[in-house]
């Protein structure tokens, strides 16, 4: 059973229990970011989540996937991508771990600075912040990680 720790706007403690765990690993191809994609609409058939968190799931989960095996296990086959999903009623929280050496995401040069506009490159940790309500990025003992939480329902504007 996982059971996370949740605290309310009024400081009030309470726990809420998992309704989902899902976990995959794949080896470090571009082609398996299919397998990435039939995982998270796994996930989205068991929670019948809204098409608009869907889609925020869907860029930033096969970015950190696509990520961690270009970069952190630089298309080594023989090195996985695990993530692991836990479902809650509120919210969904991923994790995302790479067999790499690791990355400082504050080393990342900023994708809006006017000298890096047209660079190809370094926009993903800036959508991943973008498209998730929570984003944290560690290194690991065997890789780097990052987590990612969203909540199930849309914000309201």
């Amino acid at each position: 059973m996982h059971i996370r720790l949740l605290c309310s706007t009024t400081g009030d403690l309470h726990l809420s229990e998992a309704i989902l765990k899902k976990s995959i690993s794949i080896t470090s191809t571009q082609a398996n970011i299919r397998l990435v994609e039939a995982f998270i609409l796994e996930i989205h058939d068991a929670l019948h989540l809204d098409d608009s968190v869907l889609d925020r799931i869907m860029i930033s989960i096969t970015e950190v996937v696509n990520n961690g095996i270009v970069h952190g296990n630089k298309l080594d086959a023989t090195k996985h991508v695990h993530i692991d999903c836990t479902g809650y009623d509120d919210r969904i929280d991923f994790l995302v771990r790479d067999e790499g050496q690791g990355f400082l995401p504050e080393k990342i040069p900023d994708p809006l600075d006017e000298n890096n506009l047209l660079k190809e490159g370094g926009r993903g940790v800036l959508i991943i912040r973008a498209m998730m309500d929570e984003v944290e990025f560690r290194k690991g003992t065997e890789g780097m990680e990052v987590f990612l939480s969203i909540r199930r329902s849309p914000a309201s504007t």
